[in-house]
């Protein structure tokens, strides 16, 4: 007989088996389907293939397009180290010494500060690198000949102090705007440091080494503390996080007692960071305290293997040979961009109700009610510094007490060495398009160093200049050379050309174009800012009794003179021909449309009347949030390019490949019948999920391509996979002042993608520091855009040369991470132009950069991968760029949207996910303006990828075909077992009751 009690239990357990099996069937399929709307980044964290290729007919073609210089993988890190560490050689900068360095081998020293074992190696984000590998400061040393101080080393990696005291950091990437108040120093008290080690640096006093880092990194920019805005930017560093903490005071205060009683003999300050720390502590009369600091030496963010240089340089086996790419100065402070720098909020955006998150009451992801106001202008950097102080030797524009003495410790390309350089026979001469200049420099001191040689120019600021609103700098860097390594005694003669358009101004409200204004002109021969322009004064007539800081050389200034003012000669752009006026006049507050207020930008003609004392207050009103909203497209209205656009060829079946398209220019005929193949979801898809990646398109046998981060190198750290040497943050790659040098990491570089079988880097970075307080300043070059341009040209055009494409991020004036997503920055013409684009410009010209990469931020109301004015008109119309412009992360972000950002010269979306974007486009499938767009994005996208390292192995006559990503299979086959066992356990369930009925 049954047992009815058996049966019931029975029952219950295949119905619990059944409810399992439903509720986890339910959560695959959800799974699944999620997975499969996120394909994009999860076959790029898998490196999964989505196709295949099929080999067709072989015509002979040499498939290998692009190969490596290295037999193996081996070789080339090899080769790579022995790159960063000299980057780091010939970057590192020598502040001060008072022949305290070189330090000897056997000497034994103290490595001081919780930042000596905790090292900056770079900035975080996107764009870190992977230091796991990386020496730390006690190897350094210890390699380059040092007794380092075990005791001390220990005592801050034990568990109670490093446990307690290490640096307080935002995150990886802070998502919350307000992150800033995460960072904070946290050093060791000095009390601490006695009662754990104190008694060893008596063994150990040949030198104490202190160290000072900072970090910066990507979604926060670092707190200033007080700028007069109220802003509190206090937690956990008490103020401004580049100024030295109490603690850290305690502890040089505490080495100088040390040094007093003789237990010491030296202290050594490294400076680890890349960004402008305030250096009031290395001058006594500045800062009232006499710290005892022998030396300083700036080393910025070193990188996988750059630390090994630093040990080098202490010990003088390398002779330091940087020259700074920022001012550092006593106050940061007293930055003109200070008092605008953290993005404010428009006022009354309450009544419009701009996109804020309910839950937090902050700006969201689709901010739009925060802006910035570029006021300073063009006088950023040394450009104010500099320029102020010549106004106030001069007695000119309302100066007022300046005094540059107490502010600027250290000009914009300053550097010492251990040896001492002399410049002699300095000549210049004048060609069609450039002025050649010729300096002999001699190596007069004892060992042997590299130098380098720097060029400055003045333009005349004249009465057409006042009356217009165009500002000139008082100096500004214009050439630059590297000596190769000279012995005592040798002299090697450096020949640098300056373009004439270096001579350029930008004037947006009387001519609109660039002019060359009438009135004298200075080239000199320099180390630095503060010293050429001093030569300039001394050519002009000045001393040190008109209150200049030292007497200039007046032989090392040549004048040359423009007898009138000329408004065609730069008019037209050199790379294209295109005519050359105003495009970016909606940036401008004083002339937008959407009037959202006045501003008095800086001017040299009234320092004291214009410069930032209180905030730009902006309003909203019904024009400006029109104009901000998420979509502007409407095909009712539209009279841009493709108004009257006839529906695009798709689908056709004409038989071509990219393969047959290698080589050929952008507007090759061939394009056409190529592009009449792709269908619309293929269009779509190519352009909406390009998350590290361009998708396959199997209508015109375009391969699936990797691409990846890369300022400080390939550093595939967001979605994993190959990586390759980390080098040194960008800053410091600038301040080599050596662009084969560059170029040679820049190959180096695009070898690492090669050989990790990517396409594609995002990067260099090519935005600005504009204060020494952007979060990100470790991936942008430097304050000066020449500079930055040019080593930017130098590393792309070596990047490139192993078929790697490049998207230099980003374009343009996301100089800050604040409220970074949406914020409307607001800026003049001329300042655009002369600071912020000319970096690109001179990547895209110079160094023949395929694509940019463009960033969350307006310009004005309009986000910059929509702005025409920028990518079809400046980027495309004057610099004549052709490759593809991607967007910054744009899941979820919906005025990031396709329609409007490929109307204004938008390529391809950093989105994983067909949630927002695809899904926005696909609407679009019957409207033949947007059709058009895309077919134009997908001709960039194709373009730029037919000229890669992509195209290896791919011959005209191959195709590829679709393959479905393993995980894809294995969640269909996990889903349907699921299925079965649920169906058979709802059967079971079913079919136990019947069985116990008696």
């Amino acid at each position: 007989m049954s047992n009815p009690t058996k049966k019931r239990k029975g029952k219950v357990f295949w119905g619990v088996l059944a409810g399992v099996g439903v509720v986890l069937t339910g959560a695959l399929a959800f799974g699944t389907n999620y997975a499969l709307s996120n394909a994009t980044v999860v076959n790029t964290y898998l490196d999964t293939p989505t196709s295949q290729v099929v080999k067709g007919e072989d015509d002979g073609t040499d498939t290998n397009y692009f190969t490596s210089a290295f037999e193996t993988e081996e070789e080339l890190s090899e080769y790579e180290q022995g790159i960063a560490e000299q980057v780091e050689a010939e970057g590192a900068v020598l502040l001060m010494n008072n022949g305290a360095l070189p330090l000897a081998k056997g000497d034994k020293v103290s490595a001081v500060s919780h930042s000596s074992v905790d090292i900056v190696y770079g900035g975080t984000g996107s764009g870190s690198v992977d230091a796991s590998s990386a020496p730390t400061l006690q190897q350094s040393l210890t390699d380059a000949g040092l007794e380092v101080n075990q005791t001390l080393w220990d005592f801050y990696l034990s568990e109670e102090i490093d446990g307690t005291y290490s640096r307080l950091m935002a995150g990886d990437i802070a998502d919350d705007p307000q992150a800033s108040k995460e960072f904070g120093v946290n050093e060791v008290p000095w009390d601490k440091v006695l009662a754990g080690a104190g008694d060893s640096f008596a063994e150990y006093g040949d030198a104490a080494i202190f160290v000072i880092s900072r970090s910066g990194g990507e979604g926060a920019d670092l707190p200033m503390g007080d700028n007069g805005q109220g802003l509190d930017y206090t937690s956990g560093v008490e103020g401004n996080y580049l100024e030295l903490t109490q603690e850290e005071q305690d502890n040089l205060a505490g080495l100088k007692a040390l040094k007093d009683e003789g237990t010491i003999s030296k202290i050594i300050v490294l400076i680890n960071s890349s960004n402008a720390v305030e250096v009031d502590f290395l001058n006594p009369e500045v800062c009232g305290v006499d710290y005892g600091i022998d030396a300083a030496l700036w080393i910025g963010d070193p990188g996988q293997v750059g630390l090994n240089a630093v040990g080098d340089i202490l010990v003088g086996d390398i002779n330091p040979s940087g020259s700074l790419v920022d001012t550092y100065t006593y106050d940061n402070l007293s930055s003109p961009a200070a008092r605008n720098f953290y993005p404010l909020q428009y006022e009354g955006w309450e009544g419009y109700g701009l996109g804020t998150d309910s839950a937090t009451g902050r700006p969201n992801y689709n901010v739009n009610n925060s802006y910035n106001v570029y006021q300073e202008g063009i006088y950023v950097g040394y450009r104010y510094y500099e320029t102020r102080y010549e106004d106030a030797v001069m007695g000119t524009g309302n100066a007022g007490d300046y005094d540059y003495a107490s502010t600027v410790a250290f000009p914009f390309g300053y550097g010492l060495s251990y040896t001492d350089f002399t410049f002699s026979n300095f000549q210049v001469s004048e060609g069609t398009d450039a002025f050649t200049v010729t300096v002999d420099v001699t190596n007069a001191g004892d060992v042997a160093g590299k130098k380098a040689v720097q060029v400055y120019l003045q333009s005349p600021y004249t009465e057409y200049d006042r009356q217009n609103g165009v500002e000139k700098a008082a100096i500004e860097l214009a050439g630059y050379a590297k000596t190769g390594l000279l012995e005592p005694g040798e002299t090697q003669t450096v020949t640098i050309d300056v373009d004439k358009t270096e001579l350029r101004a930008y004037d947006a409200n009387g001519a609109k174009t660039y002019i060359l204004d009438s009135g004298d002109y200075y080239l000199t021969v320099a180390t630095g800012a503060h010293e050429a322009l001093n030569n300039v004064l001394a050519a002009k007539g000045y001393t040190v009794a008109d209150g200049m800081t030292a007497e200039g050389d007046a032989a090392m200034a040549w004048k040359w003179t423009n007898p009138t003012l000329d408004t065609e000669v730069f008019s037209t752009s050199a790379a294209t021909g295109a005519e050359i006026t105003n495009l970016f006049d909606e940036a401008d507050p004083n002339k937008s449309s959407v009037e959202p207020g006045e501003v008095t930008w800086l001017s040299r003609s009234d320092w004291e009347g214009t410069f930032p004392t209180e905030n730009i207050v902006l309003t909203a009103n019904d024009a400006l949030v029109e104009s901000i909203k998420d979509v502007n497209y409407d095909a009712a209205t539209y009279d841009g390019e493709y108004a009257g656009a006839e529906m695009p060829t798709l689908g056709a079946d004409n038989g071509m490949t990219l393969a047959q398209m290698i080589g050929k220019d952008y507007d090759d005929p061939d394009w056409e019948p190529l592009l009449d193949q792709m269908t619309f979801s293929e269009m779509n898809n190519l352009i909406t999920l390009g998350f590290h990646t361009t998708a396959e398109v199997q209508s015109v046998s375009k391969p699936k391509t990797n691409d990846e981060n890369g300022p400080q190198g390939f550093t595939a750290n967001v979605v994993g996979g190959g990586s390759g040497m980390a080098y040194t943050s960008e800053d410091v790659m600038a301040a080599t002042m050596n662009d084969e040098l560059i170029n040679t990491m820049g190959s180096c570089i695009g070898e690492d993608v090669l050989w990790a079988g990517y396409s594609g880097l995002y990067g260099p970075g090519v935005n600005m520091h504009r204060t020494p307080y952007g979060g990100r300043n470790f991936e942008y070059y430097s304050e000066d855009p020449f500079i930055a341009g040019h080593i930017a040209a130098a590393e792309i055009q070596g990047i490139q040369s192993k078929g790697v494409y490049v998207f230099m991020k980003h374009a343009a004036l996301n100089d800050s991470e604040t409220y970074r997503m949406g914020q409307s920055v607001w800026i003049n013409e001329q300042a655009a132009r002369e600071i912020y684009l000319e970096t690109v410009e001179t990547a895209a010209v110079e160094g023949d950069a395929s694509g940019v990469m463009n960033g969350f931020n307006r310009w004005g109301t309009k986000w910059c991968g929509e702005y025409g004015a920028l990518q079809d008109g400046f980027l495309r119309g004057e610099c004549g760029m052709e490759g593809a412009f991607i967007t910054d992360m744009s899941a979820f972000s919906e005025y990031m949207n396709p329609m409007d950002g490929m109307l204004g010269g938008s390529d391809l979306w950093d989105n994983m996910s067909t949630a927002v974007q695809t899904t926005m486009l696909a609407e679009y499938e019957d409207d033949p303006v947007i059709v058009s767009a895309m077919r134009e994005a997908s001709h960039r996208i194709l373009y730029t990828v037919a000229n890669s390292n992509a195209m290896n192995g791919m011959g005209p006559n191959d195709t590829i075909e679709p393959v479905t990503p393993w995980w894809q299979t294995a969640l269909y086959a996990l889903t349907g077992v699921f299925a079965v066992l649920t169906v058979g356990a709802v059967v079971m369930c079913v079919r136990a009751p019947k069985k116990g009925v008696q």
